[in-house]
């Protein structure tokens, strides 16, 4: 039976392949970043890899800032996005394939900052926070009404406002910030979190307006049947070991979703 299915698999997505695909992804360390080469890597990546192989699926994922790709998903067919959150807002503009990980939001200040935040009212009056444009934690501040947020193109360029005291404290994540600061040279200690903001379910998802039904099927089956053969799991494993040894960032990995601290 199992061969008859992947049989199918395979016939329709050959048959679909005629159609115009596009994978995205934004630089998002651990999920995807590009290493020390300039290749593309990262715990969601390989999983997007590893699907796109049981498919015979060739396309090259492209990497392009938040904004673009969250546009591009909103707007044109055939549209593979990773790793974005999941939200109420987003509920029905996407088809959500398969989850990827759990990650915890918070916001950041050097530690020489004597910054003490207890609640989203007195984050509101912090002179300036910032944020990338696009990204879903800048969506779900100006959502509960913020109007002291500062867009930058990525994190790389806070860390950098942030540093020069042009930024008071950034939003962004736990595991995401410590591979960062390792990536700019700089300590953990550099760095501190001073108010936790939520946690998000993290996806691979597909453009909605246009998109082949027939196509958004393949690629959710594909996605579920990786997650269930225990493959994403292993995936997730081995960057659980990579997390922990190189960057010191502790995650739990239960049944092929990455969960950070």
């Amino acid at each position: 039976m199992r061969w008859i299915v992947s049989l199918f698999l395979f016939c329709v997505s050959f048959a679909l392949q005629s159609q115009t695909l596009r994978i995205i992804t934004v630089v998002e360390p651990p999920a995807a970043y590009l290493d020390s080469h300039g290749q593309l890597t990262g715990f969601s990546v390989e999983v997007v890899q590893a699907i796109q192989r049981s498919l015979d699926d060739k396309t090259v994922i492209e990497v392009l800032p938040e904004a673009r790709a969250i546009h591009i998903a909103r707007t044109e067919p055939n549209v593979i996005l990773f790793s974005f959150s999941r939200t109420p807002k987003r509920e029905d503009e996407f088809y959500w394939l398969g989850q990827l990980s759990v990650k915890a939001w918070s916001v950041y200040a050097l530690s020489s900052n004597p910054v003490h935040i207890e609640s989203l009212e007195q984050l509101r009056k912090v002179k300036a926070i910032g944020v990338v444009r696009g990204d879903i934690r800048e969506e779900w501040l100006l959502e509960q009404g913020f109007s002291n947020l500062h867009p930058s193109v990525n994190h790389q360029q806070n860390i950098h406002r942030l540093r020069s005291g042009r930024l008071d404290l950034i939003a962004y994540e736990s595991q995401g910030i410590q591979h960062l600061l390792w990536e700019e040279g700089l300590q953990t200690s550099d760095v501190k979190s001073v108010f936790n903001l939520k946690t998000s379910d993290v996806y691979l998802l597909m453009s909605k307006s246009g998109t082949d039904p027939k196509l958004m099927q393949v690629w959710k089956t594909a996605a579920e049947k990786f997650r269930r053969s225990g493959q994403q799991q292993f995936i997730a494993e081995k960057w659980q070991m990579i997390l922990k040894h190189y960057h010191n960032i502790n995650t739990e990995a239960v049944e092929g979703i990455l969960y950070f601290e």
